[in-house]
């Protein structure tokens, strides 16, 4: 995975994941179910460029904060994130 890539995720990820805090669960649902749209439809554009291409990072973000609320959190991309410190966490 490309560099800018984990240095984009590690700004940005810690915001998002920021943002979800407190929000009701139907607006958790809403945005990973826009997530998941973007990195769908537009995932080539956010590896190789084009036109979309921020909205499909900012998806792909959005989706793996919405994973790091999950047990265990998620390792994606080069990068590991959890809400909360757990057995084999890189963080702990």
């Amino acid at each position: 995975m490309p560099e800018s890539w984990q240095v984009f995720l590690l700004g940005f990820l810690p915001l998002c994941i920021s943002d979800l805090r407190g929000r009701p669960e139907s607006e958790v649902e809403a945005l990973r179910l826009v997530a998941l749209e973007q990195i769908a439809s537009h995932g080539d554009v956010a590896l190789f460029g084009g036109k979309g291409r921020a909205k499909a990072r900012v998806g792909i973000a959005q989706g793996l904060a919405v994973l790091a609320f999950a047990e265990g959190g998620v390792t994606a991309l080069g990068i590991h994130a959890c809400v909360e410190p757990h057995e084999g966490c890189p963080e702990i």
